[in-house]
């Protein structure tokens, strides 16, 4: 974590010359953690922790990261305005879902949904969480993965896409396996809110030989 160069930055503004002498003084409580993810906040609030990592790893051939300023999500961080934001793969949440923000380092606040194991497994460091909440303003759709199990026969593929285009959802990839006649279809759908992702779920519930379908 003292790799990350925010916070090694944060670190030498507090005084701080190694990193272990910083943690000793975080948990011996002489330097307040809150304090700590505020000013961490206040960076990301700026758009410094996208360029800082950038600087870090110029080399390493990584992706970039998907991060864009909370407003076009249609994400509100509490106190803050446009921070840098994320939203988690694990568990891909959409515009409905109770939410958390996580403060991942140098890479902005990730969203996770409040259900999701590994944003339960991050809980032992609460002090790096912030409330989020939807604000209702995003302007683009959001990606989920669908999960569909059947029963095999003719036509049912075009009957489940014929489900997501009625109810105005957009396929991005389907994966289809199947194994003694039960079918496991995985989807990649775009979608704009939970009310339609809901709705659409249980549509495709209601198609013949399906036994069920889930995020």
């Amino acid at each position: 974590m003292v790799g990350s160069p925010l916070l090694q930055e944060i670190i030498t503004e507090l005084g701080f010359r190694k990193g272990e002498d910083f943690y000793v003084s975080i948990g011996g409580g002489k330097t307040s953690a809150q304090m700590v993810v505020n000013k961490i906040l206040n960076r990301l609030k700026a758009g410094e922790a996208m360029s800082d990592e950038r600087a870090a790893e110029p080399s390493r051939g990584r992706k970039p990261i998907s991060a864009q300023a909370s407003s076009d999500m249609g994400i509100e961080v509490d106190g803050l305005a446009d921070v840098l934001v994320r939203l988690a793969k694990c568990c891909k949440p959409v515009p409905g879902d109770d939410i958390l923000g996580y403060i991942s380092l140098g890479r902005g606040i990730t969203i996770h949904r409040s259900d999701c194991p590994n944003a339960r497994a991050l809980l032992k460091n609460p002090e790096r969480f912030t409330p989020v909440s939807w604000s209702g303003t995003n302007q683009h759709g959001f990606r989920v993965e669908v999960a569909v199990t059947a029963s095999d026969r003719p036509r049912l593929l075009e009957d489940l896409s014929r489900v997501f285009g009625e109810h105005g959802v957009n396929i991005i990839s389907a994966n289809c396996a199947m194994e003694n006649l039960i079918v496991e279809d995985r989807f990649v759908v775009d979608v704009g809110d939970i009310d339609t992702l809901k709705t659409t779920i249980n549509a495709l519930r209601n198609v013949e030989s399906v036994f069920d379908a889930y995020r």
